[in-house]
This record gives structure tokens, C-alpha cells and sequence, in this order.
């Protein structure tokens, strides 16, 4: 059921916040999903992109997943041939997990495809005010990413903070 615009222009600014993080998450899996991937799949293989080899508890922490999502995805990831499992090499009770080269192909087809179908949909913001956009969702990010990060410290003093 759609909202009406009306309601949307009542609605608080973090529920409205909430509301289109939804429909641009409900559009970005349907994209990747016509790729075989998940959200968190697309995630993952860009955070082995960018660097090297990492175990399971480094990725789910760069890309903000749960540990138990973490293995569901990698599994996945892996049986497609997009990601592998290795031993370090230092220390072998280690599995690092590394971008496959048909992994590289997946991730750029996929981001080929988000540039090409989703970017053009933000094409009703003018230059000034995609800079104010960006701005205000970095900073969003960043504060609860924070947040988040503060909470999962235990530190009791910020456990009322909602």
C-alpha cells in the first residue's frame, strides 16, 4: 500500500528518513537480485574489493552485518564462485576470504547496473542540493554508525539514550 503524500509531509523527519531508506532498499535488492545478489552480497564483495584477504569477523564488522547474515551471504557468495576461502598463511586456524576474478566481473556488472538504473533516478536534484543531500546523509550515517558503535560497548550511561 502506498503513502500518500500527505502523510509523508506529516510524518517526523526520522520516520520519513526511515521510509525512504525502505523504498530505495526495496529497489536496490530487486536490482541485485536480478544479479544474484543480495544487499549485503553487494556489500561483501565490494569490501573485498577494496582490500585484502579478511576473515569473517573483519568483514561483518567493515560492512555492518550481522555475523550470522555474514555466513548465510558468504555461503552464497562462495557456492556462486564469487568469493573464496583461505587459510592464512601465518596463522592457519585463520580463513581469509578473498574476491574471486569472476567476483570482479559480478561486482562490476552489478555496480554498472546500479549507475545505470538507480543513479538516473535522483536526476530531480539539482547540483546544490545533491551536495546538501550527501552532506546531511554522510552525517547521518556516520552519527548513528557512532551510536551504534557506543551501544555495542556496553557503556551504560548512553543505554538510555532512546
Amino acid at each position: 500500500m502506498r503513502t500518500s503524500e500527505a502523510d509523508l509531509e506529516r510524518m517526523s523527519l526520522s520516520r520519513l528518513l526511515a521510509v525512504a531508506g525502505h523504498v530505495v532498499a526495496m529497489r536496490w535488492q530487486r536490482l541485485m537480485g536480478s544479479y544474484g545478489l543480495t544487499p549485503h552480497g553487494l556489500a561483501v564483495l565490494a569490501s573485498l574489493e577494496r582490500g585484502s584477504a579478511l576473515t569473517q569477523r573483519e568483514l561483518a564488522k567493515r560492512c555492518g552485518i550481522a555475523p550470522s547474515t555474514l555466513n548465510h551471504t558468504v555461503d552464497h557468495l562462495e557456492r556462486s564462485g564469487w568469493i573464496e576461502r583461505r587459510r592464512d598463511a601465518s596463522d592457519r586456524r585463520l580463513v581469509r576470504l578473498a574476491l574471486t576474478e569472476t567476483g570482479r566481473r559480478q561486482l562490476k556488472q552489478a555496480e554498472d547496473a546500479a549507475g545505470s538504473q538507480m543513479e538516473p533516478m535522483l536526476d530531480h536534484l539539482r547540483p546544490a542540493d545533491e551536495r546538501i543531500v550527501r552532506g546531511f546523509l554522510l552525517a547521518t550515517v556516520l552519527r548513528f554508525q557512532t551510536m551504534d558503535d557506543e551501544d555495542a560497548s556496553g557503556d551504560p550511561a548512553r543505554a538510555d539514550r532512546f
